[in-house]
């Protein structure tokens, strides 16, 4: 008998369980919404990480990210500092649940260890808090993409546009996300507050 002190390390796991998926995939859209060039030791954006959220349209086979982002202590509620790992760009709009700001700069240099992102209302900053992406700036929750699925494997989008394997029903490990699921996304992957959309993720 041969007694090792190597380990194996664990596998991280998105999903659970997956009852639905879409069949044959989807066309990501990456070149006109995504950073999918920035690669360097704090972060590389050419992997879109599985458990991503999207918006997918069925008559059309196209999928949008629903951009999300983490804030880090130490912000301002005009200075929002964010995870590195977001892909939202100047001239859109970042929704912290309740009220929603235009994105007037971001600052990627300043820390390795987060972005700042410059809003031109207040939002909430507190360590933790999830934004998504909203479509008008001031007191409102209007979403400009409502997920209805994850997705399900890593993607390299470092080429641009990419096809991706889209789950619609299952659940999955919201710790095990790379990127964050706030109150609003998790009720549209839940089918809306009517629970009348087209998917039915539970995140545990």
């Amino acid at each position: 008998m041969n007694i090792t002190t190597d380990s194996i390390a664990r596998k991280p796991v998105i999903f659970e369980s997956i009852l639905d998926e879409v069949p044959g995939g989807a066309s990501l859209e990456v070149v006109s919404r995504l950073d999918y060039t920035t690669h360097n030791t704090n972060v590389d954006k050419r992997y879109l990480k599985a458990g991503a959220p999207v918006y997918f349209t069925e008559s059309t086979r196209i999928a949008q990210v629903c951009k999300s982002a983490l804030a880090i202590d130490g912000g301002s509620a005009t200075g929002l500092f964010v995870g590195k790992n977001h892909h939202f760009a100047v001239g859109e709009f970042i929704n912290d649940g309740v009220t929603t700001g235009l994105i007037s700069a971001i600052d990627t240099t300043t820390s390795d260890d987060y972005d700042i992102i410059t809003v031109n209302t207040d939002l909430l900053y507190a360590e933790d808090t999830k934004y998504g992406q909203g479509t008008v700036t001031g007191a409102s929750t209007a979403l400009l993409y409502s997920p209805n699925g994850l997705t399900r494997d890593d993607a390299f989008i470092g080429d641009g546009n990419a096809d991706v394997a889209i789950v619609k029903m299952g659940t999955a490990r919201e710790d095990a996300l790379t990127y964050p699921i706030n109150a609003l996304y998790k009720i549209a992957l839940r089918g809306g507050a009517a629970g009348a959309g087209t998917s039915l993720i539970t995140l545990v």
